[in-house]
């Protein structure tokens, strides 16, 4: 059987996530090594740069629950690609478990959640623009909106063989 639309469409989102990640750690690197380098996405009304040095590119050590300098002491990119690869599987666990839908829809909840946090921190605390950032809540936002879709399939799916 083949898989529906939305999955699709959500494995293709995991693998956008992961390459516009992957972007990002390249240009938080390229920052830290080369002073004054300027990424692409500097454009004059929006500054990534300035988004990925401030102290909310490494989320945990900002909140004070790790250390600089620690093993966990990762930046935001390196906090997705675990996030997107565990939405990769998402195909396979929704067809071994039942619960799989109900778990990465609470999964994709607090993912939005963290989003609108994130989101929130750009435009009022920063009071920049970040391409990347934006591109990434849209992203984010489909791959939640493929699984709220899917979760209520296999709602459907689940009330049609109770009652019958």
């Amino acid at each position: 059987m083949a898989a529906p639309c939305r999955i699709l469409v959500l494995e293709l989102c995991v693998v956008l996530g992961i390459l516009l990640n992957v972007y990002t750690m390249h240009i938080e690197s390229q920052i830290g090594k080369i002073p004054g380098y300027q990424p692409a996405c500097d454009v004059g009304w929006a500054s990534c740069s300035k988004v990925f040095t401030s102290p909310w590119a490494h989320i945990l050590r900002h909140w004070g629950l790790v250390e600089q300098g620690s093993l966990f002491d990762l930046s935001l990119p390196q906090l997705a690609i675990p996030y997107f690869l565990l939405l990769m599987s998402y195909p396979v666990a929704r067809r071994k478990s039942s619960y799989a839908p109900s778990l990465f829809l609470c999964v994709g909840v607090c993912s939005i959640a963290f989003n609108i946090y994130l989101a929130c921190i750009l435009k009022f605390v920063l009071k920049e623009f970040c391409i990347i950032c934006a591109s990434t809540y849209v992203i984010n936002g489909t791959c939640f909106v493929c699984i709220v879709l899917d979760f209520m399939a296999s709602r459907r799916r689940d009330t049609g063989k109770k009652i019958a």
